[in-house]
């Protein structure tokens, strides 16, 4: 199946046991990165919940890529995110992709670049200027797939244990 198969659409109340899984997934993976990630179990639905709720907070999207019936990936867009706790920037807005999770066995399938496709449609529609994600520093699969789809590092965050 290509991606021309997948729908992307917005998020509906008989999606969440699909989007906690799909969340699941994903958590299990970034665990592979980061120890500190919240344990599996306990995304759930109030994962979800949190989840539209930035989405709501920011007048964003959060949309679901379907194929045959099946949820295959999601994402959340933050519409209308601003810069204004960066105290050493000029003020400006952008939208923020949040979660970004494709199903294992649909991976580089196109399925996470027509999620990104729809989101900067959104973005454009807002008449935001910029669309930002942020990614594992570790995850050069990860980093990879944005760098194809036009994304570039802007800021890189480093950390030492104490």
């Amino acid at each position: 199946m290509t991606a021309k198969a997948v729908t992307v659409r917005d998020y509906v109340d008989v999606d969440e046991s699909g989007v906690i899984d799909l969340a699941r997934q994903l958590q299990t993976h970034e665990l592979a990165y980061y120890d500190r990630m919240k344990p599996v179990a306990d995304i759930g639905e109030a994962y979800v919940a949190e989840l539209r709720a930035d989405v709501e907070k920011h007048r964003g999207r959060f949309l679901v890529a379907e194929r045959a019936g099946k949820l295959v990936g999601y994402c959340t867009l933050l519409t209308h995110c601003d810069s204004s706790d960066e105290h050493d920037e000029i003020h400006f807005s952008y939208s923020y992709i949040g979660d970004l999770a494709v199903d294992k066995a649909t991976r580089s399938q196109g399925v996470g670049a027509q999620l990104i496709a729809t989101c900067e449609a959104v973005a454009r529609d807002a008449g935001q200027k910029w669309l930002r994600l942020s990614v594992m520093a570790a995850n050069t699969k990860a980093r990879k797939f944005y760098a194809t789809n036009g994304f570039s590092e802007h800021l890189i965050r480093l950390e030492k244990p104490l």
